[in-house]
């Protein structure tokens, strides 16, 4: 052993952990931009076609956290579900939501269309977009860092 030969050690050591934290931070990026179209799909799958410009996902690499969101009220009431048909099919996290907040119960309600008639509805179910997306993306997101660890640690050889 030479001071040479540690140096050049210790260097592979430290690549190693560069590509091994690199590996898992592009997992953690690719995983965010894979829910996010696993939530397209389902809003899709949903006929929730209107609404979908309006979800958004993005990754911050300094604190490798990715997040999809949207602020958009058709889409999270079509998530969690509303009136009386949301309360007899709830969202799995249904903390702090409220359904049939002004107690229509099976009567439902009337509201205005964007063609100037009424329509009428007893609500909408939880129909889970985010959160399947979640579960799916739960159960896979050991491959993703599988994949890019590999790749990224392969790379050195």
């Amino acid at each position: 052993m030479s001071l040479e030969s540690l140096e050049r050690a210790k260097k592979q050591i430290q690549d190693f952990k560069d590509n091994y934290k690199k590996g898992v931070n592009d997992a953690i990026k690719y995983a965010t931009e894979a829910m996010y179209n696993k939530v397209l799909e389902y809003c899709y799958d949903n006929n929730i076609l209107n609404h979908v410009g309006a979800i958004e996902w993005e990754y911050d690499a300094n604190k490798n956290i990715g997040r999809v969101w949207t602020n958009d009220w058709v889409i999270i009431f079509n998530e969690m579900g509303t009136g009386i048909v949301g309360k007899q099919n709830p969202h799995p996290r249904k903390e702090g939501w409220q359904y049939d907040v002004n107690a229509h119960g099976e009567e439902g309600w009337v509201y205005p269309k964007t063609d100037g008639t009424f329509g009428w509805t007893k609500g909408l179910p939880s129909r889970r977009m985010f959160y399947k997306a979640f579960e799916s993306i739960k159960s896979e997101i050991g491959d993703y860092v599988d994949v890019e660890i590999c790749k990224n640690v392969g790379n050195m050889y």
